[in-house]
């Protein structure tokens, strides 16, 4: 990405951080924590006096408004050490969600507890084995909330939740529930990447505990907010598939085979050539995505379905190879490599998988 001297200052302050904060040797020591657990909140505390959550968030509300890109960065640099926060679930969907379908009313009543740190929140979006935003059987027909989430980012340490539902008029709503409300029961797991998720079971929620959102236009401001969060998640996995590049070029370059360094056999060149090469038109993808949602533009959905579906693929064939070109040692649990390769495939699903976001791309440009 092609910064300005605030962005790359940034770039700089944040890579720091995580470098002596939060380093691959935190998220292997999740390993041992419960389900419910999905990060460090010791952690998250100083992101949080680095003014993470207040990044896009408009000065109006008090927040510091630094613009996508600057949340591109950060996101980035998360990826690099897989960084295991509340920086997607809370920051990016749950602000958000909160800012585009909320009233003002809304917004200033909750806003500022997810910007302090005070509480954090979840979006529960996907109801089926894979990602599709349009299929929502959660609902209050009955007069209660109903119904079941499945991967739900943090909701284990989450205090608000985010629910995608369909309200008694039949139009589809974001209703705001808390964590403890009665009806609300949480299954939380360790994914295989050593992040957290859960499933949510709604079961006669009472309205007394149900916060609709009455922003203008809330299901625009539902997928606009689906669209931010996969641009930044698309950001995230850059960062990593370019920390998995450069850790194996550094290997290939000091392994040695027969006397003769691994990385001096043209045929090895050549794939990691084609690594880079697939992690500059990724990166491209993104960085034109983050581009415009700075800039409002009218065609967001469609770059960030082309964001995520290149992102999908660069990072699953960078770690990939990148086990491959470690040999046996890529897999061993010493390693960190194989930490990428499974966080690659969690999030090759994680809001829409590549031909989910290419049959989207194509739908949205009338094909």
């Amino acid at each position: 990405m092609i910064l300005n001297e605030e962005q790359a200052l940034l770039r700089e302050t944040v890579a720091q951080f995580f470098n002596e904060k939060a380093p691959i040797s935190e998220l292997r020591s999740l390993a041992g924590a419960s389900d419910e657990q999905g990060y460090d909140l010791q952690l998250w505390s100083e992101m949080v006096e680095l003014g993470f959550p207040g990044i896009t968030v408009p000065e109006v509300y008090d927040g510091l408004e630094f613009g996508w890109m600057g949340l591109g960065t950060i996101a980035q640099e998360a990826g690099r050490c897989l960084v295991a926060s509340p920086l997607l679930s809370s920051v990016v969907l749950s602000q958000n969600l909160l800012l585009n379908c909320g009233s003002d009313a809304q917004i200033t009543t909750y806003l500022p507890s997810l910007m302090s740190g005070e509480a954090t929140a979840t979006v529960a979006l996907d109801e089926g084995r894979f990602f599709n935003p349009d299929a929502v059987a959660m609902s209050d027909a009955s007069g209660t909330l109903n119904g079941q989430k499945d991967r739900v980012l943090d909701a284990g340490q989450s205090a608000y939740i985010f629910c995608i539902a369909e309200q008694a008029s039949g139009e589809r709503g974001v209703a705001l529930v808390e964590s403890s409300a009665e009806g609300v029961s949480i299954e939380s797991r360790r994914t295989m990447d050593l992040h957290s998720s859960a499933s949510i079971r709604l079961d006669g929620v009472p309205a007394a505990d149900i916060v609709w959102l009455t922003g203008y236009d809330v299901a625009s401001g539902i997928q606009k907010t689906i669209d931010q969060a996969t641009i930044a998640l698309s950001a995230e996995m850059m960062g990593s598939a370019r920390e998995v590049l450069e850790r194996t070029v550094a290997y290939l370059g000091e392994r040695e085979q027969f006397d003769v360094k691994l990385g001096t056999f043209q045929a090895l060149q050549h794939r990691c050539a084609h690594m880079y090469c697939e992690l500059e038109l990724a990166e491209s993808a993104v960085s034109a995505a983050l581009t415009a949602l700075d800039h409002a533009a009218p065609n967001i959905g469609l770059l960030a379905s082309s964001a995520k579906a290149l992102a999908n693929d660069c990072f699953t064939l960078i770690s990939s190879e990148a086990v491959q070109l470690h040999g046996g040692m890529g897999v061993t649990e010493e390693m960190d490599i194989g930490l990428f390769l499974k966080r690659s495939r969690v999030c090759n699903q994680l809001l829409g998988s590549s031909s989910y976001h290419r049959d989207r791309y194509a739908r949205l440009i009338g094909f």
